[in-house]
């Protein structure tokens, strides 16, 4: 008997099939037809106008088809990690996933011919079909698209050139056949959501970081006294092994967290049948002694980690381990290392991957070669939808503000982490480190300048699980030295997964702020972990850091655990988080009760009991998780010691067969 996924690919194919045929190639009439406006967005406000894009320069275009099947992923991907779900974990293939999204042939057809008629004869197509890339002068493109191209500089980054147009038309023939096309109107840069605390320090990639012993001060930098730089505090010694003993709230150390999450003594036991990565955008890259230094100080036993990360460069990315002047004053590395830090620390022994997408350098209109000042996120989503395997668990530090987005973008992007939930991948994310929004920056960006509440991207996609940020822990409770992200999408409708929780949560608001938000759209954070003062070394200096980029990579490693424990016992692992946490995984998280979201001159959202839009669901609890988890992967209660290997637990077992990992 075919299963639900083989039907709807004959399906598919049936409609590929039927268009071929009643397609045909469009008219010269058709062809000639006048552009007609496709896409309008404002110039966010962190961007200034420079002047003219060169005529000359060579720019890359990444032009989306529509995919066939509107919304066949998202329902796949429903049904795969939903637990109550005949077809929970059965994942999807690389190639099924291509037949469900691919274009039809109609499409490809048609923007193919329009290429030519543009005098366009060099193209490549992605895996799936879906993405044409095509390299041309910018004034070629300006024909292309009837636009007009500019430089813009980012006016925090003065170093930072990107060439954009604010709107793009196409013949009316194509409109339902293209999707987007950028880089034209996307400003999406995405920041890393770090905060570092002394040190030697800097700012690239990194939200409000203490910049060369200096503090950011509502909006100016003001000097910072050598004395008051960080001199780490001493770890505490020989006080036992509770955690009061283990943790202390300005100096969190990989043991704290292992210990305050239950992982302290477990042992994977399945690590060669998984990966997990990481992703750095921005020129940020994994600084290997580094990662040394930290493991050696704080786990020994996990000190060859950097032997064995796979560096990854995708289109530029940068692997460079030397630190120039340049990058030590903008703090290149800093972010990447972050987030090695935190998972690795967590979830060693697995495979680690460590992504490295280029984009966004400095324009030099000199230059023969195309600038890719494309949308990075576009990049690395081609490439590791393009790759056979995929890791289990991929933990992402950056994003920017939701309306620096088009939302034909923001959609394209939010698809292709649809895809890698339905190939059973667990996409974890950052929620930011601006609470509702930065203070005197909470205006709309399509020129009406209302006051709202600023959402980020990609937190705010439903088919991401994002992670807030705690300090202290008996009890844990939301970070106030800056404000953990939560809020609601003005993009992104509620998902049907939240729809037992999130409207309670709107409700018990009792229309406190409702003017700045959409009470509709999807609630984010989903879960949280520590992210305030996290041990960190950079450049061979240890220092403290914090932000929801130390708390999306802890709680990543968590879960890359907890997959660890399914695969052990021949299960599938997570995948997509959401409907499984939403549904039975909460009962294996710590509620996270004090604190709140402000900003935008607000208290913004506050924690409560249950979830809540600034730590979610709250903090893992290993133990529970991982039990919830085999439950739910076969109805049972996770008793019956089942095992992947030789059936043996990794030692100190329980009467359920699994040892006792708190």
């Amino acid at each position: 008997m075919l299963s639900s996924t083989h039907l709807l690919l004959l399906h598919t194919l049936s409609i590929i099939i039927s268009r071929s045929a009643a397609g045909a190639p469009p008219s010269p009439q058709k062809r000639a037809t006048a552009p007609l406006l496709k896409e309008h967005h404002l110039v966010p406000r962190s961007w200034t106008l420079v002047g003219p894009s060169p005529k000359t320069s060579l720019i890359q275009l990444h032009i989306g088809l529509v995919q066939q099947n509107p919304g066949a992923i998202e329902q796949h991907l429903l049904e795969i990690s939903d637990p109550s779900h005949a077809r929970y974990g059965k994942f999807l293939t690389q190639q099924e996933i291509h037949a469900l999204v691919g274009p039809s042939e109609e499409s490809t057809n048609l923007v193919e011919e329009w290429l030519r008629d543009h005098g366009i004869a060099e193209w490549r197509r992605n895996g799936a079909g879906d993405v044409i890339h095509c390299t041309m002068e910018i004034g070629k493109a300006e024909e292309l698209l009837n636009t007009t191209y500019s430089t813009f500089r980012h006016v925090e980054d003065e170093g930072v050139e990107v060439q954009r147009a604010m709107e793009w038309s196409l013949p009316e023939f194509l409109h339902d056949h293209v999707e987007l096309v950028q880089p034209t109107t996307s400003f999406f840069r995405p920041r890393g959501e770090e905060r570092i605390r002394g040190g030697s320090s800097g700012g690239g990639g990194g939200e409000e970081i203490v910049m060369a012993g200096r503090r950011k001060a509502k909006g100016k930098r003001q000097e910072v006294s050598a004395d008051e730089l960080l001199n780490p505090p001493p770890q505490k010694e020989g006080g036992g092994d509770d955690l009061a003993s283990i943790c202390q709230a300005d100096y969190v150390t990989p043991d704290c967290k292992r210990k305050l999450y239950g992982t302290m003594n477990y042992v994977p036991r399945a690590a060669d049948k998984q990966s997990i990565a990481t992703t750095n955008f921005l020129n940020q890259t994994v600084l290997l002694a580094d990662i040394t230094l930290f493991m050696q100080k704080f786990r020994p036993d996990a000190v060859n980690v950097s032997d064995t990360i796979n560096m990854i460069s995708i289109d530029g990315g940068d692997l460079t381990q030397t630190l120039t002047e340049e990058k030590i004053s903008l703090k290149k590395g800093s972010e990447a290392n972050l987030d090695v830090h935190n998972i690795a620390s967590m979830a060693h022994p697995i495979p680690l991957t460590a992504y490295h997408t280029g984009g966004m350098p400095p324009f030099q209109p000199s230059d023969s070669t195309p600038r890719n000042t494309n949308e990075p996120y576009l990049d690395w989503l081609e490439y590791v939808l393009g790759q056979e395997q995929v890791p289990s668990v991929i933990s992402s530090s950056y994003g920017d503000d939701e309306d620096t987005v088009p939302r034909s973008y923001a959609e394209r992007v939010c698809h292709g982490f649809a895809q890698l939930g339905a190939r059973g991948v667990s996409v974890v994310v950052s929620s930011g480190d601006r609470g509702v929004g930065e203070d005197g920056e909470c205006t709309t960006n399509d020129g009406s300048n209302r006051q709202r509440f600023i959402a980020r991207f990609p937190a705010s996609c439903p088919w991401v699980t994002t992670v807030g940020a705690t300090k202290e822990f008996e009890p844990e409770v939301c970070t106030t030295r800056f404000k953990s992200g939560g809020g609601f999408s003005n993009y992104f409708d509620r998902p049907e997964y939240q729809n037992p929780t999130v409207p309670d949560y709107v409700s018990s608001l009792k229309g406190k702020y409702s003017e700045f938000f959409n009470a509709d759209g999807r609630g984010y954070p989903d879960v949280a972990a520590q992210g305030n003062h996290d041990t960190h070394y950079w450049n061979g200096v240890l220092s403290v850091a914090g932000g929801t980029s130390a708390a999306a990579p802890t709680f990543a490693g968590v879960i890359a655990l907890v997959n660890d424990v399914l695969l052990s016992n021949g299960r599938a692992p997570l995948g997509f988080l959401n409907p499984w946490l939403y549904a039975k995984g909460f009962q294996g998280l710590t509620d996270v009760v004090t604190g709140d979201s402000g900003g935008c001159e607000t208290d913004g959202f506050p924690a409560q009991e249950g979830w809540d839009a600034v730590s979610g669901f709250g903090t893992p609890r290993f133990r529970d998780l991982w039990e919830i988890a085999l439950k739910s992967s076969d109805g049972s209660d996770g008793s019956d010691g089942s095992d992947g290997g030789d059936g043996s637990s990794s030692g100190g077992g329980d009467s359920s067969g699994h040892e006792n990992y708190s």
